[in-house]
């Protein structure tokens, strides 16, 4: 499978209240044209954004954007609990006003994944949660109305978070993990293999493969594709035109780069470029449907 990094598309709007028991496999996945809020309220939970983990403790909040690498590691049988919220930006983007940017929690949170609520904000977020579920279960009337007004708070309360704390967390991935996402990160855009990296490193190509697949679930060369197509999002989004972004993400070969884009974002990386200055203008005018 040429992505084993498994792609996830959300149709507007995803809520849900997880309970579980359950050691979970390590796997890793992108959500190609949505953003999520979770939090943890219990567990032995470590987790994977883009490339760094954090260990998850009781009222961790975390923000995750549009094509962001992320993924739980669920560590043993103690009982977790969770509640993410999934929305695309056009379903959200309405409650924003000229003085308020509600996804600024996402965009400029000190290069940080993450805060910490407090028990009354775990309250609240959990109060807000539910309220959705059960307007969309029972969907009686006005519940468009609450299930929006509820989506509101929460970006309210997840901002308030944002600016109030001062979340510092180490990465506690594994020295030979980050040692290889580091070389990753600072060699993205050049002509690198699964080999340079195992002799930057002096430990054997086998050897590092397995670690990496081991630890993050998927393969150490389709990370590295994943992240490549990571910044061709950037650089066409700050006008790049896409033979320049092809080759300047580190890909030979532009159909090969044409085909991977496509797969992750849902639209070629032509069609994506056509519609940044039209999805921006429209997404305040998105019409609703639950």
């Amino acid at each position: 499978m040429m992505n084993e990094i498994t792609i996830e598309t959300i149709d507007q709007l995803l809520v849900s209240h997880i309970r579980s028991c359950r050691k979970a496999e390590r796997t890793l996945h992108i959500h190609n044209n949505a953003y999520e809020i979770m939090l943890i309220k219990s567990g032995n939970v470590d987790y994977f954004i883009n490339n760094v983990t954090y260990h998850l403790t009781r009222g961790s909040l975390t923000f995750i954007c549009p094509n962001d690498i992320h993924g739980l590691f669920i560590k043993d049988d103690t009982p977790y609990e969770r509640m993410p919220i999934h929305f695309e930006e056009s379903f959200a983007k309405s409650l924003s006003t000229p003085i308020t940017d509600l996804f600024s929690c996402f965009h400029s949170h000190k290069q940080e994944y993450l805060c910490h609520l407090n028990k009354k904000q775990m309250a609240e977020y959990e109060q807000y949660i539910d309220t959705i579920i059960d307007n969309l279960n029972e969907k009686g009337f006005g519940y468009d109305v609450r299930v929006k007004s509820c989506l509101l708070m929460i970006l309210l309360l997840a901002n308030d978070a944002a600016q109030s704390t001062d979340t510092s967390l180490g990465d506690i991935s594994p020295k030979i993990i980050r040692d290889t996402i580091s070389f990753v990160d600072t060699n993205l855009t050049s002509d690198i293999s699964i080999q340079t990296i195992a002799d930057y490193l002096n430990i054997s190509r086998s050897r590092l493969s397995h670690l990496f697949k081991e630890y993050t679930g998927t393969s150490l060369w389709n990370y590295i594709i994943t992240r490549r197509i990571q910044y061709a999002r950037k650089l066409l989004l700050n006008g790049g035109s896409i033979t320049a972004t092809c080759y300047e993400c580190g890909f030979k070969d532009y159909a090969h780069f044409v085909k991977v884009f496509s797969k992750i974002n849902g639209v070629s990386p032509g069609k994506y470029a056509k519609s940044i200055p039209a999805y921006i203008n429209e997404a305040s005018v998105s019409k609703l449907i639950l």
